[in-house]
């Protein structure tokens, strides 16, 4: 759902501090951008995010990517993740990348909060693909407006340790 964040002095005349009007013009302009990733582009991988092992080590590969709420999940630089921080009690798990905002520079006087937010992402395996039960149609994903993971791969736990199954597809966008 789209809408103005607050008062629009547009349409009522009252006054609001610029901060805040340029927080809620952000807002708006942040939302709108997910509307229409999710509108048009449905979810998936845009490029990118090619999942291997190595030596002990998950990789992932820099990559762009949408999750189902519209947001970009950009992984600027290679990622390594050691195979012994798969802390699952079966032989299948999954690993996703997530959305995620970061907090850093200076702390707003007056506040708790920091005056910088950073869009992020966090990788992260689950026993089930977020991704399931998702509709395919006219050759894109239709995305369900949830702020759930994005499974990237699949990894089988097989008697020479962890590997990443070929036969599993991510949704891609095209």
């Amino acid at each position: 759902q789209l809408g103005f964040c607050g008062v629009d002095r547009r349409c009522d005349g009252h006054q609001q501090s610029a901060e805040r009007d340029h927080e809620h013009e952000q807002e708006y302009h942040r939302e709108k951008s997910k509307l229409h990733n999710r509108s048009l582009h449905g979810f998936g991988i845009v490029s990118g995010l090619k999942v291997t092992t190595d030596k002990g080590q998950i990789l992932i590969e820099p990559g762009l990517a949408l999750d189902c709420a519209g947001n970009e999940l950009l992984v600027s630089e290679r990622q390594s993740i050691l195979i012994s921080a798969i802390k699952v009690d079966c032989h299948t798990t999954y690993l996703g990348v997530r959305y995620a905002e970061e907090n850093f520079g200076p702390v707003v006087a007056g506040t708790n909060e920091t005056a910088i937010i950073a869009e992020s992402f966090r990788l992260e395996f689950t026993r089930e693909n977020c991704n399931g039960g998702h509709r395919h149609q006219r050759a894109r994903w239709l995305a369900c407006g949830e702020p759930h993971a994005l499974t990237i791969a699949k990894l089988k736990l097989g008697s020479q340790g962890w590997r990443v199954e070929r036969g599993y597809r991510p949704p891609a966008i095209r």
